[in-house]
């Protein structure tokens, strides 16, 4: 198929891209220039020529259009529309349409084209493209998770079912596409498709459950005043309260679907039914009145459904009323319906005429019943061949056929009834603990992204008041060493200004980058927690590289406060074996070179790796201590040279007789590194 085509095509794409823009723009402007007899034969030819040529990757002068891609086929779509086309050249324009929405990654419009093919094949009653084209748009939709084309395919794959009459299947699809409504708050369409499933739930005896699915049609129908569907929705539920013999209050709601509706024909449908329950309720001349109000509106044509249904009901009104039938009137309408093909139709009058016939020609009446049989098996309603066999089993009692089948069929219906009726009640009961679960799983997030903020805040005042802790404690770190003995005056004079440019080039810019931002504009949370943890960081590094560092059994200590200077902003440093290890056998200088090997490593991996997981394991043997790094970082590359650092960590290792080894690995495998330092 098309797509599958376009999907794989890579070839020449800005070429066929430009074609396809240049044939659809010459088949709409030659295509009436050449019509002949009933096919557009040149145009026909022609543009299938080119689009197919395209589609195999053929070289073509590049168009130089100027336009916004999404102007561009937003136009297509729109001349797309033109009365004008033929079928075939729609198709062929809405194929190009799809291939450019592609190429040109607007989902969005892309859906748009495949909804509309769809509609095309519908209108053409292509139902194998349908069912190809609706399947596709379900899968497309799904893919880039589009609610409002979700609701739009399974709307199309329930009314294709509705069709075939698959009403189970119907009811399914009308109840997703309703969930994917409720996703986008649309009202009216969620109403739309409540009174889809309700009308299934009535025509398979669901009333009670129909009663409820329409009531909740109506109010989302009412909230936003769709008059067409709010007045179909009130004579839906008129019709189910009179099946449930509820009568008052089926003349309630078909009052209001008169009174809601625009269309005069809907009126005049709506008046029939309320008349047929002044009927039911044997005020006849009430029900007569209506009749005759609806059949002299001119708007009621003399062959349409609508004049064959109420003629009926009229006839049959005097019928009951007064015992005298005037079979032309009866004849008459059954003549319209069979001409209409109108087969729920045809079923009332075979029904009334075999009554009829019943108490004057016993043959008639049975060939009215045999054909009431007939079509009531076309269109799988056992019902009206329920009431045939009622009948025949009084004109042939001795006929046991009649009595096993109408048992047969009493009994299948019966079972079918409460099957559909926990059917549909199951599929909205999922449906709600569905939603139910939904909802908790919302809540459970509101709720940690509240805790998430309470966090953040907190940890806000915390490193603030660190931030100024450490930049108290640095102050007092400088005052200090000025009382240091005169023969360090000079080490002394060389740390500060060293310091002093650390903390220019770094603490002091970030902060001072802060308090503008603070004033320039309101500060984003996570933003401004994020600078406070990297000021904060900076400040422990400074003290951390310039302090004393403790040796003996204090240095396990030592190593745990580095360690955890770098823990945070995205790193976490996990260390296994640290506080098993005997510290007190390394000499002063091991412990200061390994201080400084293990500092140097963190800053690289903080500096270049773009770690976000990294790991120390230490292990004491008889006479050495094995150190093991590894970090899930970029890794280093093996022919890239080794960096200053590197080459001093080598170097401060061998000082003290140990050894660092650089573990080759692969480029985006992280690094892995180890020191072995005899005891």
């Amino acid at each position: 198929m098309l797509l599958e085509m376009i999907k794989k095509s890579k070839k020449n794409r800005e070429v066929m891209v430009n074609v396809i823009l240049i044939i659809v723009q010459m088949g709409q402007i030659i295509g009436p220039f050449f019509y002949l007899g009933d096919s557009y034969m040149i145009t026909r030819v022609s543009i299938t020529f080119f689009f197919l040529t395209v589609i195999m990757g053929c070289q073509s002068p590049s168009s130089k259009l100027s336009d916004d891609k999404t102007s561009r086929v937003l136009r297509l779509l729109d001349s797309n529309e033109n009365e004008a086309l033929t079928d075939l050249e729609k198709s062929l324009s809405l194929d190009s349409i799809i291939f450019l929405t592609f190429e040109y990654g607007l989902d969005s419009l892309f859906l748009e084209a495949i909804f509309r093919k769809s509609n095309l094949h519908y209108n053409l009653e292509n139902y194998d493209s349908i069912q190809y084209y609706d399947s596709t748009l379900l899968k497309e939709a799904t893919d880039k998770n589009s609610p409002y084309y979700l609701a739009r395919a399974y709307f199309h794959k329930a009314y294709n079912h509705s069709i075939d009459q698959q009403l189970d299947s119907a009811f399914f699809f009308n109840n997703l596409a309703k969930n994917n409504y409720e996703i986008l708050r649309d009202s009216s369409n969620i109403g739309k498709r409540l009174l889809s499933m309700g009308i299934i739930q009535k025509n398979r005896g669901d009333f009670y459950g129909a009663k409820e699915t329409l009531t909740e049609a109506i109010i989302n129908l009412e909230a936003v005043g769709n008059s067409r569907f709010l007045a179909s929705s009130y004579n839906e539920l008129g019709t189910n309260h009179k099946k449930l013999l509820n009568f008052q209050d089926a003349i309630k709601n078909y009052k209001k679907a008169i009174a809601t509706s625009r269309k005069q024909t809907d009126i005049n449908s709506y008046k029939n039914n309320l008349a047929l329950v002044y009927m039911e309720q044997k005020d006849y001349q009430k029900s007569i009145a209506l009749f005759e109000e609806v059949i002299k509106d001119s708007s009621v044509g003399k062959r349409t459904n609508l004049y064959a249904r109420v003629l009926h009901n009229l006839t049959d009104n005097y019928y009951k009323n007064n015992g005298k039938a005037n079979h032309d009137n009866f004849l008459k309408a059954l003549n319209i319906r069979k001409s209409n093909n109108d087969f729920r139709g045809l079923v009332s009058s075979y029904y009334t005429l075999a009554e009829i016939e019943m108490k004057r020609n016993k043959d008639i009446a049975e060939k009215y019943l045999d054909s009431l049989i007939s079509v009531s098996k076309k269109i799988g309603m056992p019902e009206g061949e329920i009431d045939a066999l009622e009948k025949l089993m009084m004109l042939r009692p001795k006929n046991i056929s009649f009595k096993d089948r109408y048992i047969f069929l009493k009994d299948s219906l019966y079972e079918q009834e409460l099957k559909v009726k926990s059917q549909f009640a199951k599929m909205k009961y999922d449906d709600e603990q569905e939603k139910a679960r939904l909802l908790v799983l919302e809540t459970e997030t509101a709720q940690k992204e509240a805790q998430l903020a309470q966090q953040k805040t907190q940890k806000v005042l915390y490193l603030s008041l660190s931030a100024l802790l450490l930049l108290g404690g640095v102050s007092l770190y400088f005052i200090l060493r000025q009382r240091h003995k005169k023969e360090r005056l000079q080490e002394v004079y060389n740390t500060e200004k060293r310091i002093a440019e650390v903390i220019h080039d770094s603490l002091s810019n970030d902060v001072f980058s802060l308090m503008t931002k603070i004033q320039n504009e309101p500060p984003d949370a996570e933003e401004f927690l994020g600078n406070l943890e990297h000021i904060y960081k900076t400040s422990r590094r400074i003290s951390h590289d310039n302090a004393e560092i403790q040796t003996g059994p204090a240095f396990k200590e030592e190593l745990k406060n580095l360690i955890r200077t770098y823990q945070g902003r995205g790193i976490t440093v996990v260390t296994k074996g640290l506080s098993e290890i005997d510290w007190s056998l390394l000499n002063e200088h091991q412990c200061i070179a390994l201080h400084r090997t293990i500092n140097e490593m963190l800053v690289n991996m903080i500096k270049h790796s773009k770690a976000s997981l990294v790991s120390f394991t230490f292990e004491q043997q008889k006479n050495k201590l094995l150190i093991t790094y590894t970090d899930n970082g970029i890794g280093i590359h093996p022919e890239k040279p080794k960096g200053i650092g590197l080459k001093n960590t080598v170097s401060r290792m061998k000082a003290v007789g140990s050894v660092f080894t650089l573990v080759p690995k692969k480029i985006g495998q992280g690094v892995k590194a180890e020191i072995a330092m005899p005891l």
